[in-house]
């Protein structure tokens, strides 16, 4: 599924407010602590930290409507070094740092994929019919179709 089908109520915004904020800054720390424990930090984030860098998550997701889709995303790419290396440390202003590259590449993406859209429409051509006699070329089609597969009926 691409992240841009994922209906507005489903997506983390829309999550907090059916299922209550720490409910969802609860299984966001969890993932994030997960892909924190991937890297050798001298300086760590603490549970209250991971807590509170989800809450501001949560919050920040209304910007853009990210999904939670987009934070696992995130977090995959983190630990592939795709928005920034991680050395020895890692607090919330640079996970943030690390999370705008996620989003520019993101709205970039969106762009392409609006971009490929409005191509494919335009060289579907003029959506007005050449003809109003839909039911005679239905017929000449079907005609068409019936003596084809009668012909490939005889050669087999």
């Amino acid at each position: 599924m691409v992240i841009q089908q994922i209906p507005v109520k489903d997506r983390l915004p829309g999550l907090a407010e059916k299922y209550g904020n720490d409910k969802m800054a609860t299984i966001l720390a969890k993932a994030i602590n997960r892909t924190l424990s991937n890297f050798n930090l001298r300086v760590g984030m603490n549970a209250d930290q991971v807590m509170e860098l989800s809450l501001q998550l949560i919050d920040s997701a209304n910007e853009d409507q990210m999904a939670f889709e987009d934070i696992m995303l995130f977090l995959d790419g983190m630990i592939k070094a795709k928005y920034g290396k991680v050395y020895d440390r890692m607090d919330i202003p640079t996970f943030f740092e690390m999370l705008e590259n996620y989003r520019d590449e993101r709205h970039r993406q969106y762009v392409r994929f609006k971009d490929e859209q409005n191509a494919q429409h335009k060289s579907s051509g003029d959506s007005n019919r050449s003809s109003d006699d839909v039911t005679s070329e239905k017929d000449q089609f079907r005609n068409a179709m019936k003596n084809y597969m009668q012909e490939s009926a005889k050669k087999s």
